[in-house]
Formats: C-alpha cells, sequence, structure tokens
C-alpha cells in the first residue's frame, strides 16, 4: 500500500470517527509518536474495518465516502486533522526508513505485552 493511500485511509478514518470507549481513534493517533510501528502492524487494517462497517451501516457508495472530505475546510475539523495527519505522515516516513530502527526498551516490551495479551 502506498503512501498516499494510507493518508487517504486515514483522512476518511479520522472523518467517520465516532467515540467508541474504550476505543479512542485520537489517542491511537497519537500513540503513533510513541509507537510507529503500530501503523503498519495493526491500524491501517482496523481503519479498512471500520470504514467499510461505518459505509454498510450508512448505506454509503465511496462517493459519499469522498464527499466527506468537504469537511476538512470547516476550520475547527482542520485544526484538528492537521496535527494528527502529520503524526502519521512522520510514523510513515520512520518505517520506511532504512536508517531508523526500534528500540526495544523495558517500557516498549510492557506496552506490546499488554495489547499482544
Amino acid at each position: 500500500m502506498q503512501d498516499s493511500d494510507i493518508v487517504t485511509l486515514f483522512t476518511y478514518r479520522f472523518l467517520i470517527d465516532e467515540p467508541q470507549p474504550p476505543h479512542n481513534f485520537i489517542q491511537d493517533i497519537k500513540d503513533l509518536q510513541q509507537f510507529p510501528e503500530r501503523l503498519s502492524l495493526s491500524y491501517i487494517d482496523e481503519w479498512k474495518s471500520d470504514i467499510k462497517r461505518y459505509m454498510s451501516k450508512n448505506n454509503l457508495t465511496v462517493k459519499d465516502l469522498e464527499a466527506l472530505s468537504t469537511q476538512l475546510t470547516e476550520p475547527d475539523t482542520a485544526q484538528q486533522y492537521a496535527p494528527l495527519k502529520d503524526i502519521v505522515v512522520r510514523a510513515l516516513q520512520i518505517n520506511s526508513s532504512d536508517t531508523v530502527s526500534i528500540i526495544e526498551t523495558p517500557f516498549k516490551r510492557y506496552i506490546d505485552k499488554l495489547v499482544n495479551s
């Protein structure tokens, strides 16, 4: 999957966000700053599933979903979207870099253990 496709997928997932405790999409994105590998390990598949479920539930087509992007011109939406998109783009850069490697720390192992339990 190309980086632009991932950003588009993120954009659609951002636009359809419906808070469903305990899941917090915005916090998941912020977590990418500490755990960028999550983007490719789980988030992309989750976003695809969430988007398909949303489209089915609301009887939307791809064109309807694309039309949602007009919300990005609203100042409040744009203000919230821009920093989150930057986090996703940065995670993509880290994950695709040949010179960056993930450092295994005790905290990272602990969090990974919690997530995978």
